[in-house]
């Protein structure tokens, strides 16, 4: 009774306000009869007492709560309902704390691992330097090597402010494509792996071009990295499904690797195997193709090479 009391105290206070300006109001009017007025404050009186003992009433096991906590079936609906959905609001921000977690130990294991790549090319670069024989295309090999990594770096931290880095725009498929595949020239010639366009079909997308570019240098990439030399990565446009499929004659991917391949960091027996793999080349597809309302699917199989498809909304 003494937490409800406390609470409706302004309430109590401003009625009470009320009925003496009332009774000052009359009394200024001349109106003098003492036991019409006493009956009807006594009327009001016991209308309030009345009010405030039904509302009391309903809401006890909530003040009671307030009082004792929460126990058992003693506390009444509103007073259950109050501490689901603190009991949900804390749950809620629990999530939100370890999702902010899990997204700072992602930042720091990719800064880690990509680090330790970037070592490798960093030491080719010495042992060169120190060489009295350089190849000037073994430098660029490197430095290629270098602006890749760093450019993944930096693509995967400006994903956290992706909205103010979009900017959506019609453009041709085709001609994007293209343009991939040069930016990866030297890669191509490199490995000795030959790109070729299917048919050269077009159809015009409504996207963001950079970083559309962004996903098809990574894929490409993945394509260049996992195939054996004098292979072909073929480049399919279909207008009617809107999609472009990206196959490779690589060494595929297992089985029990293929559901895995998005994840962070995963970089399955190919990426064990050949020692370059961050696992986040395919990590920054998915998250990449989410932004840009794209479809990726991919099969694969072991010593066969991989089919990876792009299908695009529709305009």
């Amino acid at each position: 009774m003494k937490e409800y009391l406390k609470v409706q105290l302004p309430a109590i206070a401003l009625f009470g306000m009320s009925i003496a300006l009332i009774l000052l109001l009359v009394w200024l009017d001349g109106y003098r009869n003492g036991f019409v007025i006493g009956y009807g404050l006594l009327l009001v009186g016991l209308l309030a007492i009345g009010v405030f003992t039904i509302d009391y009433l309903a809401n006890r096991s909530f003040y009671h709560y307030l009082k004792t906590g929460l126990s058992g079936r003693s506390a009444g609906y509103l007073a259950r309902r109050v501490k689901k959905l603190l009991d949900d609001d804390h749950h809620h921000v629990q999530e939100q704390l370890a999702a902010i977690d899990a997204h700072h130990q992602t930042h720091i294991k990719f800064m880690n691992i990509w680090v330790h790549q970037m070592k490798t090319p960093v030491s080719v670069l010495e042992l060169m330097a120190e060489s009295s024989q350089n190849d000037p295309y073994d430098l660029l090999a490197e430095t290629d090597r270098l602006k890749s990594g760093l450019a993944t770096a930096l693509n995967f931290v400006r994903l956290e402010d992706f909205e103010e880095d979009f900017l959506i725009e019609s453009t041709s498929l085709l001609a994007l494509i293209k343009q991939s595949i040069g930016e990866q020239k030297r890669n191509f010639i490199r490995h000795e792996i030959y790109p070729k366009i299917k048919d050269e079909a077009d159809f015009w997308i409504t996207t963001d071009k950079k970083w559309l570019q962004i996903l098809l240098f990574q894929l490409i990439s993945n394509a260049i990295k996992y195939s054996n030399p004098k292979a072909t990565v073929t480049f399919a446009l279909d207008d009617a499904n809107r999609s472009l499929t990206i196959t490779d004659t690589g060494c595929g991917i297992s089985a029990a690797d293929l559901p895995r391949v998005f994840r962070p960091f995963y970089t399955g027996d190919n990426g064990r195997q050949r020692g370059e793999a961050t696992g986040m080349g395919l990590y920054l597809v998915s998250l990449i193709s989410q932004k840009l309302s794209i479809t990726v699917t991919i099969a694969s199989e072991v010593g066969q090479g991989t089919v990876l498809q792009l299908k695009f909304p529709e305009s």
